[in-house]
């Protein structure tokens, strides 16, 4: 773990980063987060670990992957079938919630279009977590822009959803898209 703590990590062990990621605090999220900017190899393993299933480290991988992606896009492009095949496999509102943020920055490939807006219209279920159901809506906004077809049934749904109520913060969002629909 020195090496990690020195900033290099050339001789690393997987072991030693799963469990530093079972076990990080805020100072070695930000230090994995720079790692992973920096080494392709240590990059992969994480996202590969976004779908084992160690719960723990799933979510921890994925949360590093999604937080990282904001300041370089470009690590996710050519990962985005992944992430979307991740995003329609699995139960867990963890990694839901960050495959629907991490999706909501990319434009959608058009052979995955029709998957995406499905799982999208089922994730905005009750049963749903509040931050994986506002992802999901907002990637169906983000959608609609490129398929104006899909705006008539997105107003729809979203009327359907202010009625049946939420949390604030859900509400607030769908109004504001319903407003910019």
């Amino acid at each position: 773990m020195n090496t990690l703590a020195n900033g290099t990590n050339n001789n690393i062990e997987t072991s030693d980063v799963k469990q530093l990621i079972l076990s990080f605090g805020s100072g070695e999220r930000e230090l994995l987060k720079k790692l992973i900017g920096t080494d392709k190899g240590l990059f992969d393993q994480l996202f590969c670990w976004i779908f084992s299933d160690n719960h723990r480290l799933a979510w921890r991988c994925g949360w590093i992957i999604d937080t990282t992606s904001e300041q370089l896009p470009d690590l996710l492009t050519d990962r985005i079938p992944a992430i979307i095949s991740g995003l329609s496999a699995t139960t867990d509102s963890s990694l839901k919630r960050h495959f629907t943020r991490i999706l909501c920055r990319y434009q959608i490939p058009e052979i995955y279009q029709v998957v995406v807006i499905n799982r999208c219209f089922e994730l905005l279920a009750p049963s749903e977590p509040a931050a994986v159901r506002v992802n999901a809506m907002q990637m169906l906004f983000n959608m609609s822009l490129q398929l104006p077809d899909l705006k008539g049934e997105l107003r729809s749904v979203l009327e359907g959803l202010i009625d049946e109520g939420g949390s604030a913060g859900f509400i607030n969002r769908a109004e504001k898209l319903l407003n910019q629909l």
